[in-house]
């Protein structure tokens, strides 16, 4: 196995889970999710030679992831259905939990809907919080400062409020 090999095979049992969450922000199939996390992945085998470490390397893999995910639902215009709903097929099925896994699926999909329909650069934000990225890495992902990810934050943060509200009453 070469080194590039050996990398990327790091790389990948390192990010696979952080990419597939990602992947799941932008589109709603699972058919679309595996392509979408294949074409990722590609991305990052192809231009792994070309990463200068002058960043860290997992900020590397979630411009690509994003960029990728921006390009790929421009280019499926899926547009109205992207993010509305997400899997739970982790949740058992018992009587117990079946009410706690609908009640997690409808908010969920409420939530996953309402990102949705946030613009491009909000969308990537309040992906890379649901992330755990802290702000100074966010910034460093979107390319603006800071504070500015602060700002922009709280204002989504209080448009997704506002939004999941919205739908919750024309339910």
């Amino acid at each position: 196995m070469s080194t590039k090999e050996i990398q990327f095979k790091h790389l990948f049992e390192e990010n696979k889970d952080r990419v597939f969450r990602i992947c799941c922000s932008y589109v709603r199939s699972s058919h679309n999710r595996d392509d979408l996390f294949q074409e990722i992945f590609t991305n990052i085998w192809k231009n792994l030679a070309s990463f200068r470490n002058e960043s860290h390397v997992n900020t590397w893999i979630y411009r690509i992831s994003i960029n990728t995910a921006i390009n790929y639902c421009r280019l499926q215009n899926n547009n109205d259905r992207r993010c509305q709903e997400i899997k739970q097929d982790i949740l058992s099925e018992d009587d117990v939990n079946l009410a706690r896994k609908t009640i997690l699926e409808n908010e969920l999909k409420t939530m996953f809907v309402a990102i949705n329909q946030l613009p491009v650069t909000e969308k990537s934000i309040i992906s890379l919080v649901l992330e755990g990225l802290d702000h100074a890495r966010i910034a460093e992902i979107v390319g603006i400062s800071e504070g500015n990810i602060r700002v922009k934050f709280h204002r989504i943060k209080k448009k997704l409020k506002q939004m999941m509200e919205e739908q919750k009453n024309e339910l």
